[in-house]
């Protein structure tokens, strides 16, 4: 069935669009979400591994990757890889999934889908993945983001900041809630920005 899913993608997929972070109509995109339970402790692939797991994609699924750089398969396909990814058996293909699924996400400014991505990824490998999903989310410009992409943006940061509160990783969660305040003003949300900024001073302000 996932074979299936991405094949279509490739054939409904315009070969070139512009760029766009929600400004324009969204295609419809799939739905999921049933997370497998949280196998953790395994390493993310090496580098070797990760060259033979984008050989392995690419001939079982050849050019999906090339269509994620466009508007409409950025807006798309991470979707359809994070659906594929829940019952990948091979892990380095998982993972290369997952991080593409990620590197789309924020090229669509997409913060939902990246947190998504994320937050799978984690329930399989072990890595740093509220430091990881902090620097992808830095990495989404905001200031182009639609309104409703921005309290999406907003919503996903806030959502890690508390995470990484929770973890006691207060330099963390206090760039996280800069991010919320960013995504709230430019989505107009000033309430929500003005909340935000209280818990982003009491942390800076804390010993």
């Amino acid at each position: 069935m996932r074979s299936l899913t991405l094949a279509l993608l490739l054939l409904a997929l315009p070969a070139r669009a512009d760029d766009a972070t929600g400004a324009q109509a969204e295609p419809p995109r799939p739905t999921m979400r049933e997370f497998p339970a949280a196998v953790t402790g395994a390493a993310p692939p090496t580098a070797r591994e990760l060259i033979d797991a984008r050989a392995e994609f690419e001939r079982r699924f050849p050019g999906i990757l090339a269509r994620g750089r466009t508007t409409a398969g950025a807006n798309v396909i991470p979707d359809a890889l994070i659906e594929a990814a829940v019952s990948e058996e091979d892990r380095s293909v998982k993972w290369l999934m997952l991080a593409e699924a990620r590197r789309m996400a924020v090229a669509a400014g997409d913060a939902e889908t990246l947190d998504q991505a994320v937050v799978l990824a984690s329930a399989t490998y072990e890595f740093d993945a509220e430091a990881e999903e902090v620097r992808s989310l830095k990495e989404i410009p905001i200031r182009l983001l639609a309104p409703q992409r921005a309290v999406a943006f907003a919503q996903v940061a806030e959502k890690v900041a508390e995470r990484a509160e929770s973890d006691g990783r207060r330099d963390l969660a206090i760039t996280a809630y800069n991010l919320a305040i960013r995504g709230w003003q430019r989505a107009g949300v000033i309430d929500a920005a003005r909340k935000a900024a209280v818990r982003h001073d009491e942390l800076i302000v804390a010993e």
